[in-house]
Order: C-alpha cells, then structure tokens, then sequence
C-alpha cells in the first residue's frame, strides 16, 4: 500500500492506493480542528512512508543553458540560478533534459522552486512531530511528463490543459516530450459562465507566450490534450473543432482512468487521481524535500536495510563456512598459478626495457603544447556563422527589413570600433569614448574577448512612413537586447535623424517628385565570448 498526500494551496487529501485501486480519500481543511485531524491521521499507521504531491499556483519553471560541466562547477552555477529566480525559497530542483556537444557544448536545464514556501509549514510541521517518514515533495507538472510520452502525438509541441480544483487551470508545455513550463491560472466558469471559452482564450494565451520567446514557430501546430468530465466534454469538443492553429485531443477523464485500469469508486470531475496514481507509481522520487524532512524516511530504509542485512549475515556465514574448505583446497594452486604468471610479465617488462628508445622531449613539455594548441583553437579561432545566425533569427521578425552589409571582428574590448582598432599585443593607453551621442543605458565598455559586428540594412518597398520605420527600428533594439544573447545592441543610424541638435529640410511645394525615398539603418551588436567557448 502507498500513501499519497495531495496539497493545493488550501486543503490536505490523503489518499492510500493499492496498486491501480484507489481505497480511500480523506480531506484536512487548513483549519486547528483540520491540522489536529491530520495528525492524528498519520499516527495511526504506525510510521509507514508517505510522499506529497503538490499542485501550487506559486510554483514556477525555467529552463536554462549552462556549459556542460560536472561536479563542483556545475553546483555552483546552479546556485547562482537559484539565488536569481528563487532567492527567498528553500525548495528548489533542476533537472538535466538535453546535451549539445557541437561549438558550445551546453547543456539544457529544468529549474523549478516553489516562490511561497510558508503554504507548507504547518503541514510539514505535524509530519516532523508525528516522525512520519517523507519520502519526498513531488511537483505536478513534472509527474505528468510521464503521462504526456504515453499519448504518443505526432506534434513536437504538446500543452497538457487538466483541472484538479475548481478555481485553477492547469497548462503544462511539453517539447519532445520534455516539460518546459507550468502554469496555474485562475477559472471562475467552471460550475458557471462560459468554460469552453475560457479554456480555448487561456491557451491561445499559452500559446502566444510560447512564440514569444521562440520556442514554437508561428506556422507550427501545437498538440492540446485536454483532461476533463463529462459536463463540459461536449462544449470543449465543438468549441475545438471551430480552431485550426492546434490539434486538439479531448479526454473524458472517467473514460481516461478506465483505459488505464485505475479503479476509483466515485465518478471524477477532476483530474487529481490520474496524477495521484502516477505519482504512486515512482518507486523512488524527490523533487523538493530538504534532507531535514527526509531524515525520518532515511531512518526507516536504514531500518528495513538492516533487516535485509541481518538476514543477508545468516545466509552469508552459512556460505562461507561451506567454501572455506573449497578455498583452503584451490589456495595452494592458485598461488602457484600466479606465480608464473608473475615471471611471464618480467620478462616482458625486460625486454620492452631493453628496446625502450630514450627521448629528449619530457612528457610534461609535450603535453604544454597540446594544451597551448587547444587553448588556441578553442579561445581565439573563432568564425562569424555562429553570430550571424543569431542576427539573421533576431532581423528575420521583421519581414520588410533587409541587411545589405555585415561587417564581423573580433576584439579584446566591447567598445572598439572597427577591425583596424584592435590592438592584441601590449596594451596602450585607451581613450574615453566622446560621441555625445552615445546611448547611456549602454554597458559601460568591458575588456574580454568579443564578436562585434555592424550591420547595415534598409526597408522594402518604403512608402514614405517613417513613423512606422522608426518604431520597427525602435522594436527591433528591444527585442535583441532583451533575448540575453548579446552584452550590447546600438543603432548607429535610423531611417529618419530625430536628434534634438539636428534639423530637418524639404520641399513643401505640390510639385510631384519622382523621386524614391529610402528608409536606411544601421546598428552595432557586441556579443562577449566566454573563455570557455
């Protein structure tokens, strides 16, 4: 039997599972009669292990790029992203989902923390005082990436749309079957009000975000697998049918849990059970619990160890006091046997000696050069694919800018500003930079090893707005220097000057002019090289 308790962010369930039967259900409101309830609760089985799968609307998730280290380095930059997005909260969890060892060998990471910890407290407390051994704090959205590999979609892209309370819709992302993202948004139309509506409108929210910072394409379809009763079953299949940007799956929860042969006694309107089972199912998991709340559990498997141990013991002395005669008997032989075997590998080892041919080269200087030949090519050979690429992805938003020039250099300062100015042997005394009209928001100008390229472009088919143009161009800074790929972004020259020191002349005659405008751009990217790249 495994016991199972599920917390939302209010109330307590217990839930006790017999492999795929559901034997009973016991709710804990978060009041002193309900906590009380509670503890009683868990002193009645004696200690048995329990596990906490939790469901909060304060439970966030991103995933990052790191250098594929291992190890002390790898912890430590792990921490730094910790104390980044989760700085006020204890239960934290990464998890490795990819490797890419071309240029950069990096590595795809899943952080995840709980953003309100104090919702668990007094629960955790009556587990402690109670000595109930917790085997661990499982996320949700991270147990159900088990469940989305068994759907099979033909999309790379799947949202997980369930509901396990009446107040909170649940979306998880998957990609290549890997989860990316969870989020728990407030639904007020679930008993009341147009449900169907607002399931489609939140995931097309979803969805939005998603080609916002380039995880999903535009044009590319996304799998939507739904979870629900059969209340809105019907709703949520016409309303579904009418969208053609998703290939939607409906699922009746009953019929769902029926398919998996998960028996439960009452008819579901929620999908807490499913996730429940499956989280039942792991044999050994943690995802946020401290070694202090699992030190109960430690005991309990040390316990349970030591019993297979004393056993182990018994069956052990009886074997080794029916081979200790056997071994007495081979002992003489095998002693022998290696003896040989130890004259046949010195003469050997003689005759290499005697062919050994001396060198005047030390194996220690031999392997400075490897080493200075692998700091060369992986430090200062360097080409522009890369960077271009990420410029190309960035200016490809924009469907009428096109780039005419691109000119690429490396330099060991961010602010140097051509090919010619960079100086690589001893350094000289550096100038301040004095353009006034040099963006101050800028990073101020950083020595390290840089690509910096300068790219000049102009807008199809101009009609004359420079309004619009100079907003594009205004877009197109913000986008690349919030995507954090770049130490800078500068546009050195817009379609139309606005400077206040500047002015502006024409001809306001009503004579036609055939002359074509043109709408020109320029900017600066400076993208800073780590060392280990």
């Amino acid at each position: 039997m495994r016991r199972i308790l599920y917390f939302t962010g209010y109330r307590m369930v217990a839930q006790e599972w017999s492999g795929r039967k559901l034997l009973s259900s016991v709710y804990f409101e978060p009041d002193d009669q309900g906590l009380d309830l509670f503890a009683a609760y868990l002193r009645s089985f004696r200690n048995e292990p329990v596990r906490l799968l939790v469901d909060l609307i304060e439970e966030e998730f991103r995933q990052i790029r790191i250098p594929l280290l291992r190890g002390s380095d790898r912890q430590a930059i792990l921490k730094r992203n910790y104390a980044k997005y989760f700085r006020t909260s204890e239960y934290r969890f990464s998890i490795s989902q990819s490797k890419e060892k071309g240029t950069r060998k990096e590595e795809k990471v899943l952080i995840m923390g709980l953003t309100n910890q104090y919702l668990l407290e007094p629960w955790l407390k009556i587990v402690e005082d109670t000595r109930t051994p917790l085997s661990g704090i499982l996320s949700l959205p991270l147990v159900s990436e088990s469940h989305v590999k068994e759907l099979k979609s033909e999309q790379r892209a799947v949202i997980l749309v369930s509901q396990q309370v009446p107040s909170n819709l649940r979306q998880s992302v998957f990609i290549d079957g890997k989860l990316i993202l969870s989020r728990l948004v407030p639904i007020a139309s679930f008993y009341q009000g147009d449900y169907a509506s607002d399931v489609l409108r939140d995931i097309e929210s979803t969805q939005r975000y998603l080609i916002s910072q380039r995880i999903v394409e535009r044009s590319e379809t996304v799998a939507v697998h739904i979870l629900t009763n059969k209340r809105h079953f019907d709703k949520l299949l016409m309303r579904s049918e009418k969208e053609s940007y998703f290939d939607f799956t409906i699922h009746e929860i009953n019929e769902l849990l029926a398919r998996e042969k998960i028996d439960v006694s009452d008819e579901q309107d929620f999908s807490s059970g499913l996730f429940c089972y499956l989280a039942s199912k792991k044999i050994s998991a943690n995802h946020y619990a401290q070694p202090k709340e699992r030190r109960y559990f430690m005991h309990h498997r040390a316990g349970l160890g030591l019993r297979a141990a004393s056993i182990a013991l018994v069956a052990l002395g009886i074997g080794i006091a029916m081979t200790s005669g056997v071994k007495g008997l081979l002992y003489n032989s095998t002693i022998e046997e290696t003896r040989l075997i130890e004259q046949k590998y010195k003469a050997k080892y003689n005759q290499l000696s005697e062919n050994h041919i001396d060198s005047t080269t030390s194996t220690t200087n031999m392997q400075h050069i490897v080493q200075t030949v692998e700091t060369l090519q992986k430090q200062y050979l360097r080409d522009p694919e890369e960077m271009l690429a990420m410029i190309s992805s960035d200016v490809s938003i924009f469907s009428d800018i096109r780039v005419k020039k691109v000119d690429w250099f490396v330099a060991n300062y961010s602010d140097v500003g051509s090919a010619s100015d960079v100086q690589w042997g001893k350094p000289k005394k550096r100038r301040r930079a004095t353009d006034k009209n040099r963006d101050r928001n800028a990073p101020k100008p950083k020595k390290g090893y840089f690509e910096i390229a300068q790219v000049e472009g102009e807008f199809l088919n101009f009609d004359g707005n420079y309004r619009y143009a100079l907003s594009a161009v205004d877009d197109l800074e913000k986008t690349m220097n919030e995507s954090g790929k770049y130490f800078s972004v500068e546009i050195t020259r817009r379609p139309l000057d606005i400077e206040s020191d500047n002015r502006l002349s024409g001809d306001a005659s009503n004579i036609k002019r055939n002359i074509k405008e043109k709408a020109e751009l320029a900017f600066r990217v400076v993208r800073e090289v780590p060392r280990g790249e």
